[in-house]
């Protein structure tokens, strides 16, 4: 069951890539999977299915990455991130070939996917030590985010990792200060 899961997610992530959300079928993915049609739709009964599957798949592989790197150094474990959502197969694809599909992807909002995304993020900075409430939590979401439809450049996202690693630290205390005490 978890290779035909996996075929299904490496064939969606192939598809999506190359034609973007709209041109892309069920058909499609189930052959580039290498699988019959309705083995695909046992594990997924819609696209939108496939894509949260992929997308599940995609960000825990990437958070669990970054929670190791994490423990021995922030900076390190953001730019990871930064550097996984910038040359992603299927956001690289789908700038060229669909870059409204983006869109969605590049604020932060409500719904489970990005609910995926707020957990993996505050297990991370929780791995470094450093607050995984709300605000730094949205800060390094929103950061990332910029990375869907500017990706910038390798330098650019080590250096703004640096920075965000740096100053998590002083903007938790800074939100504590703000607060009126009772």
């Amino acid at each position: 069951m978890g290779r035909t899961r996996s075929a299904a997610l490496d064939g969606a992530r192939r598809v999506l890539g190359e034609v973007g959300l709209r041109k892309a079928t069920m058909s499609e993915v189930a052959v580039r999977g290498g699988l019959a049609k309705a083995t695909l739709y046992n594990h997924f009964r819609t696209k939108d299915d496939l894509v949260s599957g992929l997308l599940g798949a995609e960000v825990a592989d990437l958070g669990a990455d970054c929670r190791d790197l994490a423990a021995g150094d922030l900076a390190v474990a953001l730019t990871r991130a930064a550097d996984g959502v910038a040359g992603h197969v299927v956001l690289a694809g789908l700038r060229g070939v669909e870059p409204a599909a983006l869109l969605g992807a590049t604020s932060p909002g409500a719904g489970a996917r990005w609910d995926l995304i707020r957990d993996e993020v505050s297990l991370i900075l929780g791995a470094a030590g450093r607050s995984d409430e709300p605000e730094p939590v949205d800060l390094v979401c929103r950061w990332l985010a910029s990375h869907v439809i500017s990706p910038g450049t390798s330098d650019s996202r080590a250096a703004q990792a640096r920075m965000i690693a740096w100053a998590l630290p002083m903007a938790v205390r800074m939100t504590s200060f703000a607060e009126p005490s009772a």
